[in-house]
């Protein structure tokens, strides 16, 4: 017992956060179905003695078919890249279906679930077996109380498979007849196909369950099943691996058996650190988004591409919590035919998970999403970060090739918050005089465009001292962060780097024309060639095409694979607009200029006439009829 040799395989059949040590071994399953790329640095279902072209109908059993062939173990045990045992000696909440809900696989949550090799060889020193907990299946949700009645409900499963197979146990395997249909009629069952056996028991178990899946497939026809019911092997195993317990317990009641809770991780998606994506001529690119934002940021890309040279290579990352997979695909579709383009995708939620990070108004949590710059990309010492609601007329190259080297970051400084302490709102005034003490806040940045000095930045604080400040609650957001501690050590760009636009038509009569007059005329002259336009503020180009500057968005839009949808959005915005003026008992046409210049942009986007014409008509009549 002093060297037992103990392997629990993590099934996986992509690349994922997974435990991985001298006890806990990642195999990748379905290595020989069409279309699965190899993972590297795992074991593979498809060497030796295997099953691994079944895996579509078989799912994890071509991981545990090929450990009863290929390994000689004294105990085996099984897991999934998303659920693991609670192998601690604590008992947590679960969810109605009997699941521990956590959502990142990090240091912390191994330990706080005592997930490693010394845990688990601790337990099998004191158990020939260990499972998942059974539950009453009474106390689930769901129209059922038996294990018969809770596959008969099962969407996309066939009823009569679960009887074919209590048939073949009857029929080949009769020692274990009574316990399948004890189980079957019984009111609990443990679940997952995870569980850890001593080695005699696992083969006898193998023997059990792929010998009535295997008669099972051969008198089964599954070839118009849906994708679901084709994974039927792998249901019906679940039930097998109930019948064989009861069969142990009855007919060996010495054996010691254990029974863990079930922890269920959300989000098993790879973290590892970004590195240049191209040899040399690298200009790194980071912006944040989320799935909602992927058109918005389609358009920024657009416009980068459009404005790129084929003298340097732009490695685009973008993070993102939840960028859906259909998204990816149109963003990196955009890319595809420039070769001096890599886009990437990072998701930020394991470095952020420990933070209380507030959204403002209309700043989203994404915003403080520049400070893992330092963390996600560690190669590089200077990174341009951009915000996603705006469109670039100039080549981005030009702008990280800015010497910084003495200054933690250069930005753009912001017209409207000067605007604002020099008299326009008193109240920021005095928020920057009793709460936000910079020295001079008159050298106020806006942080929408930066290029920031990664090596300085690591050098002055850790990614957790910066997310701790960012906890504080300023009044903008991570804005006010980097302003206050990056003062004195800022480069300041020409304004036409990041031209923050006249929202609403109001920003410039009512709060730039307050700021300095050497702003004032900064401002003025970066209108006339802007080489980055911000749609900074509330109202944005998507919102109302008549906007600032919403041309050049809308220009660059139409380009992406997004364009028809954002027309869509900004008809449904339109016609809310207009139902509720109207319920309001406000004439649509209150506003003659905005109305003018909406009309002027509707008629160029969609002129009369067309195909698009029409669509814009039916789109208004059907929101205008709800």
């Amino acid at each position: 017992m002093n060297n037992l040799r103990v392997n629990i395989l993590v099934s996986c059949h992509k690349p994922a956060d997974v435990v991985k040590d001298s006890v806990f071994t990642p195999i990748q399953v379905g290595c020989d179905v069409k279309g699965h790329e190899q993972i590297k640095d795992v074991l593979h279902d498809n060497t030796g003695d295997n099953i691994s072209s079944l895996n579509e109908e078989y799912c994890e059993l071509t991981a545990q078919y090929w450990a009863w062939k290929n390994l000689d173990l004294d105990y085996y045990g099984f897991c999934h890249y998303r659920r693991y045992f609670n192998f601690s000696d604590k008992q947590y909440a679960e969810d109605p279906y009997g699941n521990i809900l956590e959502t990142y696989i990090t240091d912390a949550s191994m330990k706080k679930y005592g997930i490693n090799a010394d845990k688990a060889e601790e337990l099998v020193r004191q158990y020939d077996i260990v499972t998942t907990e059974r539950k009453d299946l009474r106390e689930i949700p769901g129209d059922f109380s038996t294990p018969a009645e809770q596959y008969k409900t099962a969407p996309f499963l066939h009823y009569q498979d679960y009887q074919l197979m209590l048939k073949i146990i009857d029929e080949l395997y009769p020692q274990y007849s009574q316990y399948a249909h004890q189980f079957s009629d019984g009111h609990t069952s443990c679940f997952c196909n995870m569980y850890i056996m001593r080695k005699d028991l696992f083969f006898a178990y193998c023997a059990f369950m792929f010998g009535v899946l295997k008669e099972f497939c051969a008198r089964t026809d599954m070839t118009r099943y849906s994708t679901e019911a084709r994974r039927t092997p792998g249901h019906l195993s679940e039930r097998l691996l109930n019948i064989y317990l009861l069969y142990l317990k009855d007919t060996n009641p010495k054996l010691r058996i254990k029974e863990l809770q079930c922890v269920l991780f959300s989000n098993t998606e790879p973290h590892t650190l970004l590195h240049p994506a191209f040899p040399d001529r690298n200009v790194p690119v980071v912006f944040a988004a989320d799935d909602t934002y992927s058109p918005m940021f389609a358009a920024a890309l657009q416009s980068l591409m459009d404005h790129s040279s084929a003298a340097n290579n732009y490695d685009v990352v973008l993070i993102g919590t939840n960028i859906s997979k259909d998204n990816r695909a149109k963003l990196l579709g955009m890319t595809a035919q420039k070769k001096n383009v890599s886009l990437r995708f990072y998701d930020p939620g394991i470095l952020i998970q420990n933070y209380d990070l507030k959204a403002n108004a209309h700043i989203t949590k994404e915003t403080y999403y520049r400070f893992l710059i330092q963390a996600i990309l560690p190669d590089y010492e200077k990174v341009l970060y951009l915000d996603s609601d705006l469109v670039i007329n100039a080549d981005v190259a030009d702008l990280y090739h800015t010497d910084i080297s003495d200054y933690m970051l250069a930005a753009a400084r912001d017209p409207d918050f000067l605007g604002q302490i020099n008299g326009q709102n008193p109240d920021t005034m005095e928020y920057v005089r009793s709460t936000f003490l910079m020295k001079d806040p008159y050298n106020y940045f806006q942080a929408g465009v930066i290029l920031f000095n990664e090596k300085k930045m690591r050098e002055a604080y850790s990614l957790e001292e910066w997310l701790k400040f960012a906890m504080h609650p300023y009044r903008y957001n991570d804005q006010d962060v980097l302003n206050f501690y990056c003062e004195n050590k800022v480069y300041y760009l020409d304004m036409a780097w990041n031209f923050i636009t006249d929202c609403n038509h109001e920003r410039v009569p009512k709060v730039i024309v307050y700021s300095p007059d050497y702003i004032q005329k900064a401002y003025a002259e970066a209108r006339k060639a802007p080489k980055i336009i911000h749609y900074a503020g509330f109202k944005k180009p998507w919102h109302n095409p008549a906007e600032d500057f919403a041309v050049y968005f809308w220009n660059a839009e139409k380009e992406t694979p997004f364009y028809e949808e954002m027309l869509y959005r900004m008809c449904q915005n339109s016609c809310r607009e207009d139902i509720n003026a109207r319920m309001s008992g406000i004439s649509a046409a209150a506003d003659h200029q905005t109305v003018r210049a909406r009309t002027k942009m509707v008629n160029a986007l969609f002129p009369h006439g067309t195909k698009r014409r029409s669509w814009l008509d039916r789109q208004y009549v059907k929101f205008t009829k709800r």
